[in-house]
């Protein structure tokens, strides 16, 4: 019998819709520590506590000690904080879980993210936080220790003002505005792949050899490679079926969900069992969107 192995791919994310200010820290893990100040909560009291966004947090950590930290309230440009003036500063997200920036309290001033020294970071597979943050007037302020750590449970698109499907801050990135790109079929640089599509994908909306898409296949007695574009912005899961349709059941391949290479290129060897079809599809996904 000859054997076949198809395979296509597919970029999807189910958006739930949320309050903006509820907080994306798991409530069961919202602690941070500084030794001069001791324990702060970065969920603070969930309806004003922080949210990890796509480009940029908001939202306030909370302490005992110094009151309300302010992590930003959005940027002036609608992606990244300038950190250039009292008008517009905040803690940048650059997608890949690192923070740098500023967060402000009133009464401890500054609080300094940066990827030198502290290296504040956001684990996007599990949600865990490392690394920690600078204050003047309190020290460090640790996101990880061996008492415990702040996890993230959810990243928050932000705003979709057009209802495209597509995330503000993403579109101002970009392109600079939220008319663009649109959602539905359009494809801005015709490439095959819609913009919403490439929203999902993280890659380049206006770039037409950028695109989520598999480079490279190959079957070694009953085993299968599938090679794959990849973005350290997102999550990946490689699907298999043995038939096509709307009742297609699609299942993991048992690589599980797999974070993004920062090679730009990623691949897995999967044992494949002796059927006569098989159709893989490589899934990308924003990191807590299942």
């Amino acid at each position: 019998m000859r054997t076949e192995t198809i395979f296509c791919m597919t970029a999807a994310l189910l958006i739930a819709s949320r309050v903006s200010a509820e907080t994306t820290v798991d409530a069961s893990h919202p602690f941070a520590y500084a030794a001069n100040a001791g324990w702060l909560s970065v969920g603070g009291d969930t309806t004003h506590g922080v949210q990890l966004g796509v480009t940029y947090c908001s939202g306030y950590m909370w302490s005992a000690t110094c009151g309300w930290i302010g992590f930003g309230n959005g940027p002036a440009n609608g992606w990244n904080y300038t950190n250039g003036s009292t008008a517009d500063w905040g803690v940048n997200h650059d997608g890949q879980g690192r923070l740098t920036g500023y967060a402000y309290g009133a009464n401890i001033g500054w609080v300094t993210f940066e990827q030198t020294y502290g290296k504040p970071c956001v684990d996007l597979l599990t949600g865990i936080m490392s690394g920690a943050a600078w204050s003047p007037n309190i020290g460090w302020i640790s996101f990880s220790n061996t008492v415990a750590h702040v996890r993230m449970a959810r990243l928050e698109t932000g705003p979709d003002t057009d209802a495209d499907g597509i995330s503000d801050a993403w579109e101002y990135r970009y392109a600079g505005n939220l008319t663009t790109l649109h959602g539905g079929t359009a494809d801005a640089d015709a490439d095959g792949a819609t913009d919403a599509d490439e929203f999902l994908a993280d890659t380049h909306p206006k770039d037409n050899g950028a695109l989520l898409r598999v480079t490279d296949f190959s079957r070694s007695g009953t085993s299968d490679r599938v090679e794959w574009t990849s973005q350290t912005t997102r999550l990946y899961r490689l699907q298999q079926t043995e038939s096509l349709g709307a009742t297609a059941n699609w299942t993991d391949c048992g690589a599980g969900l797999m974070s993004g290479d920062a090679t730009g290129l990623m691949s897995r060897q999967i044992e494949a069992p002796a059927v006569s079809k098989r159709f893989y599809r490589i899934k990308a996904l924003l990191p807590f969107s299942e």
